[in-house]
């Protein structure tokens, strides 16, 4: 099946996936094999299964792919109509998998793909070698988890894409419709099932779309959420220019104090240890201005003390914060503090 190259998941549009920069993805993903892929030739992997357990009892009776073609999102998906006909499945998906720069799943580490390895083991056919693999529900984990109380595949679909499934078949009830479709019954639920992988393979494009489009328009577009949660990534990088690039972003963009100040205290932290202290010493001063609640002032407080005895060396600036530091350090350490500063100033 083929769909409009203009189509669109929700309001998320699937062609966005091949404009995604592959440099970003690769710093959410912290897989630097993926840095310079080409996404026209990624293929998307989704499978439904005979069990959720896994093992070697477990069955892919279902495996769903879908890839671009001249600029078209084409959905391809592999059935298992008897058990024991494995084999045919399995040497067409290792046909696509050679074509591919990259597979791109939602748990498909964790999951799909550990237990298809397993499947061509078990029936003596090569397994294909695995180009890099992005699996979007660890970037949907870095980078919603702030915004989402859950980042199920359906989870993702309705906040972030604009798409609701209506009808759509549950993942628990997915095994036993298979029995089911092989005892011979009525084959018409099996269709839902096939419904269900197609959509599946459909939101994976468009939610690295979404993923792509969010963090290259962090000076126009995008939440600051997603701009925080993605310095803090690339400060887990130790990639502290682009930390420090889109903390000061979410600090401009952030609608509420709390996700303003966490911006800006990283942007604080990177700046340091980039030594551009004044920059640290604006950023934390800024805070101070946000802040409300008490502790998070006197820790801001401490952070200017700190950065001001050390860095700036205007030991009267480090005073004049300190007074205020007892709520983030004890008082018996700021009343060493206090008295260090004040000897060092005699």
């Amino acid at each position: 099946m083929g769909l409009d190259p203009k189509h669109h998941h929700g309001k998320a549009p699937v062609a966005a996936a091949l404009d995604v920069q592959t440099e970003l993805i690769s710093t959410l993903a912290l897989d630097p094999t993926l840095a310079n892929i080409d996404l026209s030739r990624m293929l998307m992997l989704d499978t439904e299964t005979t069990g959720l357990a896994g093992g070697a009892g477990t069955v892919p009776f279902l495996i769903g792919l879908s890839y671009f073609s001249e600029g078209a999102l084409r959905v391809e998906q592999l059935f298992l109509r008897n058990l024991g006909e494995e084999a045919p499945l399995l040497h067409a998906l290792a046909q696509r998998i050679s074509n591919a720069s990259c597979v791109v799943s939602y748990n498909g580490k964790t999951f799909d793909w550990p237990l298809l390895r397993n499947r061509f083991i078990l029936n003596r056919i090569p397994a294909p070698r695995l180009p890099p693999h992005l699996d979007l529900l660890h970037c949907a984990r870095r980078l919603w988890k702030s915004r989402m109380e859950a980042v199920r595949l359906i989870d993702v679909e309705q906040q972030m894409l604009g798409f609701y499934r209506n009808d759509d078949v549950d993942g628990s009830e997915i095994p036993a419709l298979y029995m089911s479709y092989l005892r011979g019954e009525d084959p018409a639920p099996i269709l839902g099932v096939l419904k269900h992988n197609e959509l599946d393979v459909i939101a994976l494009p468009a939610m690295l779309g979404v993923m792509g489009t969010s963090l290259s328009s962090h000076n126009a577009l995008g939440d600051a959420r997603d701009h925080l949660a993605f310095a803090r990534v690339a400060a887990r990088t130790k990639d502290h220019e682009r930390a420090a690039h889109y903390a000061r972003a979410a600090a401009m963009r952030a609608e509420d104090s709390a996700t303003q100040v966490q911006a800006l205290l990283l942007g604080a932290t990177t700046a340091r240890r980039l030594g551009n202290v004044a920059q640290a010493i604006e950023d934390l001063t800024q805070a101070l201005s946000v802040a409300k609640d008490e502790l998070t002032l006197s820790d801001i407080h401490l952070l200017l003390a700190k950065v001001h005895e050390h860095q700036s060396r205007d030991l009267g600036a480090a005073k004049r914060h300190a007074v205020h530091t007892t709520a983030a350090e004890g008082q018996e350490a700021n009343r060493r503090r206090c008295e260090r500063l004040a000897r060092r100033m005699r």
